[in-house]
């Protein structure tokens, strides 16, 4: 799984679920190579999950940042819309 462009500009939870999902598949994977002896493909596996982990860690990071815009634009709304009514 590569990281597509774009990805963590608009980041969703549902994005953030899928990766942490695949993230867990894959470990699961790795699991089921080394317990049948196919060590260097549990390796290869490993890596991508890696990559995942990576690409996991960076949207939850973006969906922090949104978040914080979000609530942010939010008071900032707020706070003009109170500003108009005492004047």
């Amino acid at each position: 799984m590569t990281a597509v462009p774009g990805m963590y500009d608009y980041p969703t939870k549902a994005a953030y679920l899928q990766l942490l999902d695949y993230e867990a598949f894959t470990l699961q994977i790795a699991e089921l190579h080394k317990q049948n002896g196919f060590i260097e493909e549990a390796r290869a596996v490993l890596r991508v999950k890696q990559e995942i982990t990576i690409m996991r860690v960076c949207m939850k990071a973006a969906l922090k940042l949104k978040e914080k815009a979000d609530r942010a634009a939010t008071q900032s709304a707020n706070q003009e819309n109170n500003l108009s009514l005492t004047v």
